[in-house]
């Protein structure tokens, strides 16, 4: 096989045509060409088609009723095919500042940032996105916000 995608080798892998080794195998050499890190110039090139970029607009920051911050800090990974979400995580905002407190004594590197500047900048943004990516070529639909 020439160019063969991921999905392509999991399709014939489900179909029957190829067994698991058969698979691993391709797999394998897939894995191992190198990556392109220009992905509009790989789109344009493989497929004659020019990259669309899809800009979302981040939902306005709601007041909550209590007079509070946000709550909680939430990830979502869907996948685009599916909507099914593949990660999810829902962490309470006091536990995320505990957690980067703790993080800064044992990883030297975070020391160089600002945290009150940081946590400030946490308290300003009370609810509403703060990421929202979807990326097309791995199928995946990234949501970061404060809820």
């Amino acid at each position: 096989m020439s160019t063969v995608s991921r999905e392509e080798i999991l399709n014939l892998l489900s179909a029957g045509k190829i067994n698991a080794v058969e698979a691993a195998e391709l797999l394998n050499n897939v894995s191992t060409e190198p990556e392109v890190t220009d992905k509009e110039e790989l789109l344009k090139a493989e497929f004659d088609v020019e990259p669309e970029i899809k800009i979302v607009e981040p939902m306005p920051p709601k007041k909550p009723s209590n007079g509070g911050g946000g709550r909680w800090f939430r990830v979502r990974v869907k996948n685009l095919e599916t909507g099914k979400n593949k990660v999810t995580v829902n962490i309470p905002m006091p536990m995320v500042k505990f957690g980067l407190k703790i993080g800064r004594q044992f990883s030297p590197e975070l020391n160089d940032i600002n945290f009150d500047e940081m946590y400030s900048a946490m308290g300003e943004t009370e609810q509403g996105m703060i990421v929202d990516v979807q990326d097309e070529e791995s199928n995946e639909h990234v949501q970061v916000f404060i809820d």
